[in-house]
């Protein structure tokens, strides 16, 4: 197993057989690989003007800022030889797609060959440094996943997908996918055979024979995910690292820091999962983005699989005259869920931690610090998001409360006093940021929650309406989306009925999430 550009492949020759599909290098053996230098105010295609020389240099071409018509442009001069292959040409020029960089012109330039591109003044991915865990989900993860899928579906491996190939465009709403320039197009197999390519920090591990590797679109997925580590931490994960500490780290088992949590943290482990087979491609990283929740799985190509039984179980308590004995997370997860007060014990206990840890040893540290917590519902609370199949759901002190609107609803009665305390004791937020809600919203539900408590549940039920991102509504058994749907409901509704909708929390919320206060403060006046 190698790392991409752990080893380099022999020197090109001119009897080389290569990919028709990928970029070829120069075919004899005088010419140097060296690009003609422009100078500031030479124009390349008649109209475009080069500005001066751009940081980003590679292998294969300079990179030029020009102006055509007083807007920017990026031209990108091949050296000596150095050319995409007709098809690779073909599609970066035909391509309208919104994730990836389009190809405005090509040609001939004193016997190099160069392409436009728009210039992306917005920056890169590379340049971003931590991003919230909003921004992540909502523009970085979509963007590349659709940029990615019109490169798989095309037969095209990107082969070096990094922050510094990703860049920013619509203020940053939009992520697109650049530099193609050791892309290649994958056989009837679904593979790219060829020497190894890639830059190691956000390079995936690869099954290599001598110098090639047979790179397929999971190749791209594995390096998705190390960008977005590189997202979340602020840095690559393997930062400073040479490529044979790299190397070590991959072979003892990759672990994420602890700052990757929550939905983030799954979807990062299923794009880093080293069994190709199992690593998340298009469609797992598309239900992510939907919202679904999903559980990957966690296997190594170093590793053999442990039988279950090699693992040591964790003595749950007596009850009724029998002992429960869990082995799984799964039947850990059970049993707090059956014996809550049972489990406000074991989070003290040194044997939880040890148990945990066999199954997932990021987790160790956070378990280990339940212990310390004075409130055990919290510490029991904080235990099952870690380890539940699915953490969307909200399950405390004994009780299910199903999701997070289901929640809502049952606080807004003001007669739960179970719910009052998840919501004063901070596990509401808690929920809220392990699953990734909108920060802003959070910090603003946060801030009202210490301020207030559970006093103004319209302002709690508005905001959690709009984390959610819900516009309906049920009213009297019938779910509606707005206020011309409300109105035939009304007329069918007493006088008695409207005073009460008039007065529920969940409703006063629904109005104001719409943005209707006025509508409100009118209807509270007809019929108050």
């Amino acid at each position: 197993m190698i790392n991409a550009a752990e080893t380099q492949p022999p020197k090109l020759t001119v009897g080389r057989i290569i990919n028709a599909a990928e970029t070829i290098p120069p075919g004899s053996a005088h010419q140097d690989g060296q690009s003609i230098v422009l100078s500031a105010g030479e124009s390349v295609a008649d109209s475009y003007v080069i500005n001066h020389l751009m940081d980003k240099q590679g292998k294969q071409s300079n990179v030029y800022l020009a102006k055509k018509w007083g807007k920017s442009y990026v031209i990108k001069i091949y050296h000596n030889g150095w050319h995409p292959s007709n098809q690779m040409q073909s599609f970066l020029t035909s391509v309208r797609h919104p994730n990836i960089a389009h190809v405005i012109e090509c040609g001939d330039y004193a016997g190099n060959y160069y392409e436009i591109y728009d210039y992306y003044s917005e920056g890169t991915l590379e340049e971003a440094g931590a991003l919230s865990s909003a921004h992540i989900q909502n523009v970085i993860v979509p963007s590349i996943n659709e940029g990615l899928h019109e490169l798989h579906r095309n037969g095209i491996v990107h082969c070096d997908i990094k922050p510094s190939n990703l860049f920013y465009a619509d203020n940053g709403e939009r992520v697109v996918i650049g530099d193609c320039g050791i892309s290649g197009y994958t056989n009837s197999n679904g593979k790219l055979v060829d020497a190894v390519r890639g830059t190691p920090e956000y390079a995936p591990r690869v099954r290599a024979l001598l110098w090639s590797a047979a790179m397929s679109p999971a190749y791209d997925y594995g390096s998705f995910g190390l960008v977005l580590c590189k997202a979340v931490l602020g840095h690559s994960i393997f930062e400073g690292m040479s490529v044979e500490e790299i190397s070590k780290a991959w072979e003892a088992g990759l672990e994420l820091p602890s700052q990757i949590t929550g939905r983030l943290g799954v979807l990062i482990k299923g794009l880093l999962n080293e069994d190709e087979d199992q690593r998340w491609g298009y469609q797992q990283v598309k239900r992510w983005c939907e919202g679904e929740y999903m559980r990957p799985t966690n296997r190594s190509i170093y590793s053999r699989a442990k039988k279950e039984n090699q693992k040591k179980p964790l003595i749950f308590g007596r009850f009724d005259g029998q002992t429960i004995t869990v082995s799984t997370l799964h039947q850990l997860e059970q049993a707090i869920k059956n014996h809550w007060s049972q489990a406000t014990r074991i989070v003290k206990r040194r044997e939880l931690v040890e148990f945990v840890r066999q199954f997932d040893k990021s987790l160790t540290d956070k378990v280990r610090e339940l212990a310390l917590y004075q409130d055990t519902d919290t510490a029991v609370f904080k235990l099952l998001m870690y380890i539940e199949d699915d953490p969307q759901q909200i399950f405390y002190c004994g009780k299910d409360y199903g999701t997070l609107a289901d929640f809502v609803g049952q606080l807004s009665t003001g007669k739960d006093e179970i719910a009052k305390k998840f919501l004063s004791t901070g596990m509401l937020v808690f929920y809220l940021r392990y699953n990734d809600y909108e920060q802003a919203q959070v910090d603003k539900l946060e801030q009202l929650i210490r301020r207030n408590g559970s006093n103004d549940m319209s302002s709690i039920s508005t905001i959690c309406f709009a984390l959610q991102g819900k516009k309906s509504i049920d009213v009297f058994g019938e779910s509606i989306e707005s206020l011309d749907d409300l109105i035939p409901i009304l007329c069918k509704c007493s006088v008695e009925e409207i005073d009460g909708l008039l007065q529920d929390d969940h409703f006063i919320a629904w109005l104001n999430r719409l943005g209707f206060e006025k509508e409100m403060k009118r209807m509270k006046e007809t019929f108050g």
